[in-house]
């Protein structure tokens, strides 16, 4: 038989942290909501629907509305008989001009299928036909002189990167940010997988900065690898919400019971006990850590031109960090990859603490000192490798060569690169660049593709920074932010002190 408890007696104290939570949850809560939605959201930019689904550029806040030029397209591929005909890629689709930009055409995959588009390669004949193109969905390979496609290999797969290999007729990849893979051009089935769950990295940088942890905190990479960390921050913004949700129903639906008639009062208190269960005993005590790290660095990168000054120069030391930070495995650390013609054994990837490289097959690794410890887009065009990050940190290097050199001219991240007539171009967001007799680069007149709408991701951003009601709105997530911080303190006190009594 179970022990009859007594009439549980409020203290002043718990008076007044129940009402300093009450209020805080209702002054914060649909907010936070807000916040915790889009955080899943932008956790997931590889969620094909969030980069194709368009909304009105409208929509978008001016400083946000900057950033859509660069998701139109990031790929270019250019068939140097024809120099007028070009093939342009993204997370938006795949396009083909037979004018110089002009007027640009949607190429259409089999079967109304529109995958996201990573990367893609041209075959040695310098034309548009048998481009392989890596996309989220496998590797493609491009038919009629650029003006069809089909499947190539690896359905199913997210190809995050894709580069010539060390012979002509191999190409080298990487699945995802995990695995490293060579394959052959007339034979697909033929797939030979690197190993790097044990390697040897030598000559990393010994600290990192404090803008790169918050960052990577954050933007959930910054604890265990990507599929851990992301899972963490998706607690946490899953929290946000059922906290929100279940608080405010926790306090509204007594009010309105003492108000009108409603249910019974065993469904009252059956209902009340569930919201007391959901809020406190599961998402309170189980997601507060990744709600206080989410809210603290969201305050911090509210306020990121500022912080970042400062911050780039503050260093930690990288053994006191997270686990991903020791590299004990590059699994999930992969970015882009590049091979060396008639060079089997060596590679270069880009990874968050910088590019790495290998002359023995993955085995072990070297830090570039040169690029400083910055991760950013690598890719090769002709005989030169090219590196690139939003850092304003642009640089090539000629294969024989040991240095890098700056480039002169683009300003900001550079995807991709075509060799025609000799001379180099490049493309980001502001456009196409063409290498001069002098080695600078200078913007053309070439047009990208006219695409109406922004993407629904581009939209979340909005939303989740608060531009998209104003500017200023950074300091009103900023209370929120630090509303969150004392709503998951006093929570937990409150439970245990309820418990305890």
């Amino acid at each position: 038989m179970s022990r009859k408890r007594g009439p549980k007696r409020r203290t002043a104290l718990n008076r007044a942290l129940l009402t300093l939570h009450k209020w805080a949850g209702l002054a914060a809560g649909a907010w936070l909501l807000v916040l915790g939605v889009s955080g899943i959201l932008l956790d997931h930019d590889e969620w094909r629907w969030q980069r194709q689904m368009t909304v009105p550029e409208s929509w978008l806040s001016p400083r946000v509305a900057r950033l859509l030029p660069a998701t139109v397209m990031r790929y270019v591929a250019v068939d140097e008989a024809r120099p007028n005909r070009w093939l342009g890629g993204s997370e938006r689709g795949l396009w083909l001009t037979e004018d110089g930009g002009e007027n640009w055409r949607d190429v259409s995959f089999p079967g109304g299928e529109k995958p996201q588009v990573l990367r893609f390669v041209r075959p040695g004949d310098g034309s548009l036909e048998g481009i392989v193109v890596a996309t989220d969905d496998g590797l493609w390979r491009t038919t009629g002189q650029g003006m069809g496609i089909e499947r190539f290999a690896l359905k199913g797969t997210r190809i995050g990167s894709l580069a010539r290999g060390s012979r002509p007729d191999e190409l080298v990849g990487v699945v995802g940010h995990e695995s490293v893979f060579r394959i052959s051009r007339s034979d697909p089935s033929r797939i030979e997988w690197l190993n790097l769950d044990r390697v040897t990295v030598t000559g990393l940088p010994e600290q990192v900065s404090v803008y790169d942890f918050v960052f990577d905190l954050h933007f959930g990479y910054g604890i265990f690898g990507r599929t851990a960390s992301t899972l963490i921050n998706d607690l946490g913004g899953l929290a946000m919400a059922v906290l929100a949700v279940s608080g405010f129903f926790y306090w509204f639906l007594p009010w309105r019971w003492r108000r009108r008639s409603g249910p019974g009062p065993r469904v009252r208190r059956e209902t009340h006990r569930w919201l007391y269960r959901t809020h406190a005993t599961v998402f309170g005590l189980l997601a507060l850590i990744p709600i206080v790290y989410l809210s603290v660095t969201g305050i911090i990168l509210d306020h990121v031109v500022g912080f970042g000054n400062w911050a780039r120069d503050v260093p930690m030391d990288r053994s006191s960090l997270t686990p991903v930070y020791q590299y004990r495995s590059l699994g999930e650390e992969l970015d882009q990859v590049v091979a060396y013609p008639g060079e089997p054994r060596r590679l270069s990837v880009s990874t968050r603490l910088g590019l790495l490289h290998t002359d023995d097959g993955g085995r072990t690794w070297d830090a570039d000192v040169d690029t400083g410890g910055q991760g950013g887009n690598l890719f090769r065009v002709g005989d030169r490798v090219f590196f690139s990050n939003n850092r304003g940190m642009h640089l090539q290097r000629r294969d024989g060569e040991t240095e890098w050199s700056q480039i002169n001219g683009p300003a900001t991240m550079i995807s991709d690169g075509v060799l025609l007539d000799s001379a180099v171009y490049l493309k980001n967001s502001r456009g196409f660049y063409m290498e001069l007799p002098s080695g600078c680069f200078e913007l053309t007149d070439m047009k990208s593709p006219q695409l109406s709408g922004a993407t629904f991701y581009l939209f979340v951003v909005d939303v989740h920074t608060g531009n998209i009601i104003h500017e200023q709105f950074k300091w009103v997530n900023d209370l929120v932010g630090g509303l969150a911080v004392l709503l998951v303190l006093t929570g937990p006190v409150l439970w245990w002190r309820w418990k305890s009594r």
